[in-house]
C-alpha cells in the first residue's frame, strides 16, 4: 500500500502547488488592477511636460515638444514602442545645435497625445500616417525630413509615400514594418483575436498587470536592447512618465489588439512594388543595430535590397541604436542627414538641393550584418 500512498502525497503535493501558482498570480493581477485605478487618473496637460503643446491631428490631439530655432529646416521624430517625445534624451538638443528645428511628436496610445473621441482610435498604420500629415501641415509649411523608430517608422513611412511633397528625406530606424524574419515582405492577412485579446476589460487587466508596471519596465526595456547597462534609473524614470495618464492601460490594450492582429488595410507602405517606388520619391536611408532580436539585421539587408539603399549597420547595438551608443547614432544619422544639410535647405526654401546624397553609406565592411 505504501506505493499509491506516496502517489496520492506527490499529487497533492501538485495539486497544492497550482493553487498556490493560481492564486499568486491572481493576487499579482488584482492588485495592479487596483494600482492602475489609482495611478492612472491624471489629465495629459497635468501630467504632459510643460515645454510642450498640442496640435490638431483629426481624431487626437497630437503631442509635440520642438528644439531649435523656429524658422529652421525640419526633423520629425517619431518614437518607437513604450516611447515617446521625450525618450530621444540628448539627441533632439545635438540635432538643434545642428542647425534643425526638431520635432519629436508621441505617436497614440503613447505619450500625451489626447483622444477625441470615446470609441477606441484605429491605430492601424494608414490612420496613424493619417495623424501624422495632419500633424505635419500645422507644424511646417516646408517639406520635412522624417525619422521613425521601431513601431515608428510604419506611420512615417507610410506618410512619406502618401505625401511624397511633404517629406524630403526619410530615416528609418531598426524599422518594424511587419516584415518576415528574412526581410520578406508578409501579406496582408488580418488575424482573428482570440482571447484576451479580443475583450476589452481582458486585454486591459493583461496590460496592467504587466506592461505598465512600473517595477517591470527596466525587465521588458532589457527585451530590446543589447548593452544592457544603458537601461539606467534616469531613463527608467522617463519611459514611465505616462503611466498616471488617464486610462493609459485601456488604450496600451486597445493598440496592442491592432498590432497583433497585423491588419494592415489601407496601407500602401506593405506593398513591395510601392515601397521600392516610395523610396526612389522620398530619399531614403536606413540605419540598423548589427545586433538587433526584435528586427533583426537580416531585414535591414533585405529591405535595403528592395529599395536600393545600403543600410548602415551599427556594430554591439540592438533595437534602440540612441541609447545604446548615442555617439555612434548620432555619427550614422550624420552621414545620413549632414549637419550642412540644415544650412543649405535654408537657402532653398525648404527643398533639398538635387545632389543631395540619396543612400547611407556603412561606415566599414565589418559593420555589414553577416
Amino acid at each position: 500500500m505504501r506505493g499509491p500512498s506516496v502517489l496520492r502525497v506527490a499529487v497533492r503535493s501538485v495539486a497544492w502547488l497550482l493553487v498556490a501558482a493560481i492564486a499568486v498570480v491572481g493576487a499579482w493581477i488584482a492588485a495592479n488592477q487596483f494600482r492602475a485605478r489609482l495611478i492612472e487618473v491624471e489629465p495629459e496637460q497635468i501630467t504632459a511636460p510643460p515645454d510642450g503643446h498640442w496640435v490638431d491631428a483629426g481624431d487626437v490631439d497630437m503631442f509635440v515638444q520642438e528644439w531649435g530655432r523656429p524658422d529652421a529646416p525640419a526633423i520629425v521624430l517619431t518614437h518607437g514602442t513604450g516611447a515617446w517625445s521625450g525618450t530621444w534624451f540628448d539627441l533632439p538638443a545635438i540635432l538643434a545645435a545642428r542647425g534643425w528645428r526638431v520635432v519629436a511628436v508621441d505617436l497614440p496610445p503613447f505619450g500625451f497625445t489626447r483622444v477625441k473621441t470615446a470609441a477606441p482610435l484605429d491605430y492601424r498604420r494608414a490612420a496613424q500616417a493619417q495623424r501624422l500629415l495632419l500633424a505635419l501641415h500645422a507644424l511646417s509649411k516646408q517639406p520635412v525630413v522624417m525619422m521613425g523608430h521601431s513601431f515608428g517608422a510604419g506611420p512615417a513611412l507610410e506618410a512619406a509615400m502618401r505625401e511624397p511633397a511633404s517629406v524630403r528625406e526619410l530615416v528609418l530606424v531598426d524599422p518594424a514594418l511587419g516584415l518576415g524574419p528574412h526581410g520578406e515582405m508578409t501579406a496582408c492577412r488580418p488575424e482573428p483575436l482570440g482571447w484576451p485579446m479580443d475583450s476589452r476589460a481582458a486585454r486591459t487587466a493583461l496590460v496592467r498587470a504587466t506592461a505598465t508596471v512600473p517595477a517591470l519596465t527596466g525587465t521588458l526595456l532589457g527585451r530590446f536592447v543589447h548593452r544592457k547597462e544603458v537601461i539606467t534609473p534616469d531613463k527608467l524614470v522617463l519611459y514611465r512618465r505616462p503611466f498616471s495618464r488617464r486610462n493609459f492601460s485601456a488604450q496600451l490594450g486597445d493598440w496592442a489588439a491592432t498590432f497583433a492582429s497585423d491588419d494592415c488595410a489601407g496601407s500602401r507602405s506593405t506593398d513591395a512594388t510601392a515601397l521600392a517606388a516610395g523610396a526612389r520619391q522620398s530619399r531614403l536611408a536606413l540605419i540598423w543595430g548589427a545586433e538587433d532580436t526584435i528586427t533583426p539585421a537580416a531585414q535591414g539587408v533585405a529591405l535595403g535590397r528592395l529599395t536600393g539603399v545600403t543600410p548602415r549597420f551599427i556594430p554591439e547595438v540592438g533595437h534602440i541604436p540612441h541609447i545604446e551608443d548615442p555617439a555612434r547614432f548620432e555619427a550614422a544619422l550624420e552621414a545620413a542627414i549632414p549637419a550642412d544639410a540644415a544650412s543649405e535647405v535654408a537657402g532653398t526654401g525648404g527643398r533639398a538641393p538635387r545632389t543631395a546624397r540619396r543612400q547611407s553609406t556603412p561606415t566599414s565592411g565589418s559593420q555589414q550584418a553577416r
